[in-house]
């Protein structure tokens, strides 16, 4: 039981946050909003009860939540994955539901699709921490991965769809084949992978470095000194030899090469980033990176180091097409905001959204 003097106290941290994203370039209205098909699920886990006591049930999760949003290669299908084992697939075209798979896997914390989407891998907290490999559109399981000792935390197809790449809870990169149940690699203390958009080099983190690898042979190619120390990769871009990191909270751009910091840090600094929580940042189109954290979305203009940022989203969820033109986000009513607008996934053209928020007066 939370009662209203804690309450009362996440709220004013909510108004707070209000009025700090006042002060930076906002987004503009989503071109297009998924709406979410509703299913006979579980009871919320958490429920606002009478004189404003709020409980939440440990280990239960809300049915409208998604956790996390994944991209086709070819940016027709997108695909939810929620709490409660529950994974809803959208044709995007025809913005119509595709298809609602039940995973048995408990909170699902990653989602991947294949370049020809016919398969999704999917893992969560529950089914003994595995990873499930499902034949689109029909949703039937194809094969069940149990290398882990701990929940999987994400997974990326390579760009033929004959292996995926899986990190787990327990810091150790995995490498499976997706024609049979077996391992190509393990890469052991190892975590938070990031392919390259061409799918030719893995970036992992370990205690002191960052890692390059090769996907043609898994062979180590190169290592980066890990600086700031506990900088986490999310975004790699060797075209312009750069990366994306994380540290304490704060987005920074890197180069590739040498691993120095670049020019143009955001300005206004973004949200702050919470691995516990979630978030991902992405390569666009024209020097930007867009990006998701602090139940935001978000724009960053590398070249002058304008920023853009969304309402509050009330969810930790967002990916980028892989050919850079589409931004998705997940809208959740929580039992905190205090509007309500449509829920489920918020959709937005890039092109148009950088000629918006950048073209904008500070």
């Amino acid at each position: 039981m939370w009662p209203i003097k804690q309450f009362l106290f996440l709220l004013l941290a909510v108004m707070v946050r209000d009025s700090v994203a006042q002060s930076v370039v906002s987004f503009p209205a989503p071109d297009t909003v998924l709406s979410d098909v509703k299913h006979k699920e579980p009871k919320s886990g958490v429920q606002l009860g009478a004189a404003n006591t709020l409980t939440i049930q440990s280990g239960v999760g809300t049915p409208t939540t998604i956790n996390v949003l994944a991209f086709s290669k070819d940016s027709k299908l997108l695909a939810a994955g929620k709490d409660f084992g529950r994974v809803v697939v959208w044709d995007l075209p025809s913005r119509k539901v595709l298809c609602a798979v039940d995973t048995g896997q408990g909170i699902v914390h990653a989602v991947a699709l294949s370049a020809d989407g016919q398969l999704m891998a999917t893992g969560g907290d529950g089914d003994r921490f595995s990873l499930k490999l499902w034949h689109l559109p029909d949703g039937k399981l194809v094969r069940t991965y149990n290398y882990f000792n701990g929940y999987v935390r994400t997974a990326a197809f390579g760009p033929a769809g004959t292996w995926i790449v899986v990190s787990d809870n327990a810091a150790v990169t995995h490498v499976l084949d997706v024609t049979v149940d077996k391992q190509l690699a393990e890469l052991k203390d190892m975590h938070s992978p990031v392919l390259s958009p061409q799918g030719d080099i893995l970036m992992t983190v370990s205690k002191a470095n960052f890692t390059l690898w090769s996907t043609s042979d898994w062979t180590q190619k190169r290592t980066l000194p890990r600086s700031p120390t506990y900088a986490i990769p999310l975004a790699l871009n060797p075209e312009a030899d750069s990366f994306v990191i994380t540290s304490s909270g704060i987005f920074r751009l890197l180069r590739l090469s040498t691993g120095e910091p670049l020019p143009h840090a955001p300005n206004p600094e973004l949200p702050k980033f919470n691995g516990a929580a979630g978030g991902f940042a992405a390569f666009g189109t024209s020097n930007a990176v867009f990006g998701h954290s602090d139940d935001r979305l978000w724009a960053w203009n590398t070249s002058n180091a304008q920023t853009c940022v969304s309402d509050l989203m009330y969810s930790e969820s967002g990916s980028l097409s892989q050919d850079g033109t589409i931004l998705a986000g997940a809208k959740d009513n929580s039992i905190l905001a205090q509007t309500r607008s449509g829920e489920g996934v918020w959709i937005w053209n890039t092109s148009k959204l950088a000629a918006k928020c950048f073209s904008a007066k500070k």
